[in-house]
């Protein structure tokens, strides 16, 4: 069902138990359009194999059979965001019983879920949530963000002191293009007290 591939490949190589409705005329000439339609019509598949593959662990913690898994119910959609948004922080040792958590942040849940519904029509079922449904999710997820937004706070980081730039020179060799571009850029970040992401691409 979910034959090794490159991860954007998965929306339209990992298949379910059920045979979805049929959405052209029994022709091998259109069925072979139909699929080629069908891959073309995402641009950047690779980033759907990480919600994929999420959602698959997901499923796999819990339980879920595979014939629940395609088409997916809101159920276990909801249940999915849930999982995936939840810092296991918040949740007291007793309830969690070992149950594994890979918690990312609520953008995060909401492309899993992106990819999740481009798989279901990529393989000729129809979408899994109406509006009212995501609506229902974000909310939940909202909610949930607002219970544990403290505990998602990154640490401050240090500032980067004249020390630190002075170490980084002692290991950088000047005469190596990518060593003097790297001394470039943290010299422009430093000194034009700019963030790092502002001088890298």
């Amino acid at each position: 069902l979910r034959p090794c591939c490159l991860a954007g490949e998965h929306i339209f190589k990992w298949r379910g138990v059920n045979v979805p409705p049929p959405s052209t005329i029994d022709n091998p000439i259109i069925h072979f359009l139909a699929s080629m339609a069908s891959c073309a019509s995402l641009r950047d598949t690779s980033s759907y194999g990480s919600g994929l593959r999420k959602f698959h662990l997901f499923c796999d913690i819990f339980s879920i059979p595979e014939v629940a898994r395609l088409p997916a119910s809101f159920e276990l959609l909801h249940s999915f965001a849930l999982w995936a948004a939840t810092d296991p922080v918040i949740v007291a040792p007793a309830v969690l019983e070992g149950t594994p958590f890979e918690p990312v942040s609520v953008d995060t849940v909401h492309k899993y879920l992106s990819a999740v519904r481009a798989w279901h029509i990529a393989q000729g079922w129809p979408p899994p949530l109406s509006e009212a449904d995501l609506d229902r999710i974000t909310w939940s997820l909202r909610r949930l963000n607002n219970i544990q937004g403290h505990a998602r706070k990154r640490p401050v980081r240090p500032p980067i002191t004249l020390v630190m730039m002075r170490a980084l020179r002692l290991v950088l060799k000047l005469d190596n293009p990518f060593d003097a571009c790297i001394w470039a850029m943290a010299c422009c970040a430093f000194w034009g007290m700019m963030r790092f992401s502002e001088v890298s691409v």
